[in-house]
């Protein structure tokens, strides 16, 4: 279960981020997690609690998800084609010989925070 360790980096680089920007809470962080990237986002959603936990910055913070599609282009026929709901090969033709053009990505996609007046109201 990998996913602690990157979701551990992703929360230090946010919390990293709000104190070189001067921001005393953030109210969400946003992860894109590429369908082909190996990572389960119900793993992130599960723990994303327990490694913001004592971390005052991510006080009543969320965590959105995006997931991003795999896709890939078929080297045999052009078509591009979603690698998962394909189950890896070609829907056009039946070819496993192809290039992945997406998918594959881990990010830490976006941060949002709280004004200080949005704070103390």
């Amino acid at each position: 279960m990998h996913e602690i360790s990157v979701l551990h980096k992703a929360v230090d680089l946010a919390e990293q981020t709000a104190r070189d920007n001067h921001i005393s809470r953030l109210s969400y962080i946003t992860l894109e997690v590429g369908e082909l990237s190996g990572y389960l986002p119900v793993f992130f959603e599960k723990y994303f609690p327990i490694v913001i936990e004592g971390r005052e910055v991510f006080d009543g913070c969320e965590l959105k998800m995006i997931t991003a599609r795999g896709e890939a282009l078929c080297l045999d026929c052009n078509a591009i084609y979603n690698v998962m709901r394909s189950e890896g090969k070609c829907p056009k033709c039946g070819s496993r010989y192809k290039k992945i053009l997406g998918g594959r990505q881990f990010l830490l996609k976006e941060i949002g925070f709280l004004e200080e007046n949005e704070i103390t109201q």
